[in-house]
């Protein structure tokens, strides 16, 4: 903006009014003077940013108002046509301000009412063509609302059929017995068959120095199987190298994971191919949840043996522990984690998965660098 000498005053952009008279002393007295001036008329400039009007000295009044200073706000108008005048342009600057704001706001209803009606013309869309595939293919076409009804119940019975094989705690379909059934290859679904890795789990839960694995079992086992799971557990904790928890929980014939525990359940399965399996979570090659499942499709009615060596085989899968051997037609080694068709000779943990597990758990391994970067482990195997 430019910058111009002497009085300076914010006005409406329309000019002094003419007069016939001297109207100096008027308009000195306006501008913060004494009305009495002498020599250079008024002249006026505008700033195209501000409509400033600057006018030049009258006098030597050094006193004034306004002498050097700058106001900002707009100056009165000279008589009330220029009032009047000011007014009809600030009203029609409103009314044109209120007419935008107004069509801003029919824009925008405008644009949700559309957005209302697509949304719902889409959802009548959806309806209609469900209705119509229900229709023609749920119901067979109906052709009175007798017809419609009789549809709608067969599908009624579809789900409820469809939800009974779902339900893994109805024990109506399962076997009688293990009469003929080959029980050693009732392993061979298991996800362990052929490979003997050994995981531990999470270092969190294992203390060399003080017992081994600390490590929780919770008991959602329905009522039919807490001796077998008594019994199992009693038979593992013979090992000094597991230091184990039990906690009864609430059935849960689905066996939902838990992360840091083995949960042990029961639920019908089916018709699997597998008694019992184990799921180990593995996260970076260490256990960190485990699950072992009973399936109630063989073992409802099983006898006691059969149920109490699957009952072990599965939980000492859950700490980390291999096959001993895979063949179910050779002579029993003596534990419960060797197949068999005869669990009578294979219903403890042996000597040979207790000496594996003070191998995983027992065992204190202390890694050091040379100077020259070799990586020396020591391995200390813990004696009680």
């Amino acid at each position: 903006m430019a910058s111009y000498g002497g009085n300076i005053s914010v006005a409406p952009t329309d000019a002094w009014p003419s007069s016939s008279y001297d109207d100096r002393a008027d308009r000195g007295r306006v501008n913060g003077g004494d009305g009495y001036h002498h020599g250079h008329q008024p002249h006026q400039t505008v700033d195209s940013d501000f409509d400033v009007y600057t006018s030049g000295p009258y006098g030597s009044n050094e006193n004034s108002a306004v002498a050097g200073g700058i106001a900002r706000g707009p100056a009165p108008p000279a008589n009330k046509k220029d009032k009047k005048s000011s007014q009809t342009a600030t009203n029609a600057t409103k009314k044109k301000k209120s007419g935008a704001v107004a069509s801003r706001n029919d824009a925008e209803k405008y644009d949700r009412d559309t957005r209302r009606m697509a949304k719902a013309l889409f959802t009548l869309t959806v309806l209609s063509v469900a209705g119509f595939l229900t229709w023609k293919y749920g119901l067979d076409e109906p052709q009175s609302w007798g017809e419609t009804q009789e549809g709608f119940k067969d599908i009624w019975e579809a789900a409820g059929d469809q939800w009974k094989e779902w339900d893994l705690g109805n024990f109506t379909d399962v076997l009688d017995g293990l009469d003929g059934v080959e029980f050693g290859d009732l392993f061979g679904g298991d996800p362990k068959l052929g490979d003997n890795t050994t995981y531990l789990w999470d270092n969190d839960f294992i203390d060399s120095d003080n017992g081994g694995l600390h490590l929780t079992l919770q008991n959602a086992l329905d009522d039919t199987w807490q001796t077998e799971f008594g019994t199992a557990v009693a038979d593992w904790q013979e090992s000094e190298a597991l230091q184990l928890t039990t906690e009864r929980v609430a059935v849960d014939y689905n066996c939902g994971r838990v992360d840091g525990v083995m949960v042990v359940c029961n639920a019908n399965f089916g018709e699997t191919g597998w008694v019992g399996i184990n799921e180990n979570s593995i996260v970076n090659n260490v256990i960190v949840s485990s699950v072992a499942k009973m399936n109630e499709y063989y073992l409802r009615n099983a006898d006691f043996d059969h149920r109490r060596l699957t009952m072990c085989h599965e939980i000492g899968h859950g700490f980390g522990l291999p096959h001993t051997d895979e063949n179910p037609h050779n002579a029993n080694l003596g534990n419960c984690l060797d197949y068999t068709d005869n669990p009578s000779t294979n219903l403890l943990p042996g000597d040979v998965n207790m000496a594996k597990l003070r191998e995983m758990y027992l065992t204190r391994r202390l890694r050091r660098v040379e100077e020259d970067g070799t990586v020396v482990e020591t391995t200390q195997l813990i004696r009680r």
